[in-house]
């Protein structure tokens, strides 16, 4: 089901949600990779982790960043180390994974050992916004 076959009325309905809108509609459309696999645990109620399986590749070829509320996770494999290879069963291409990140979550840390990546994430609390009583003026 795409976004176009809603009715109208549920547009109507919602101001100000474009991004949310759009973004659903990028998700129907973009088939994600399954490489590299991954897990995504809620550890509690604001802790959660992300499991990346990144076997072969060092700190050193991989990238973490948070900006806008996307976590972008890259991973490219130096080639350098030429052997005879008689059965290549480890994935090493190059990859790119994205999350969407509610705006109250920051990563707090980042760890690779023995070929898993865990990303920790928090969720902060949200700053509690009074109800805004608005003046009706008369001309």
């Amino acid at each position: 089901m795409s976004l176009n076959s809603l009715p109208p009325l549920v547009f109507k309905s919602f101001i100000g949600f474009d991004e949310l809108f759009d973004e659903i509609s990028r998700i129907n459309h973009n088939k994600n990779s399954n490489y590299p696999a991954f897990d995504v645990i809620k550890t509690d109620e604001k802790n959660y982790e992300i499991n990346l399986a990144l076997a072969g590749f060092n700190e050193n070829e991989i990238e973490i960043v948070s900006m806008q509320n996307i976590l972008s996770i890259t991973g490219k494999k130096n080639q350098n180390n030429v052997q005879n290879i008689i059965h290549k069963g480890i994935a090493l291409r190059p990859f790119e994974k994205k999350f969407n990140l509610d705006p109250l979550m920051e990563v707090t840390e980042a760890i690779l050992s023995q070929g898993m990546l865990n990303i920790k994430l928090f969720k902060r609390d949200p700053v509690i916004i009074q109800p805004k009583k608005i003046e009706i003026k008369t001309t």
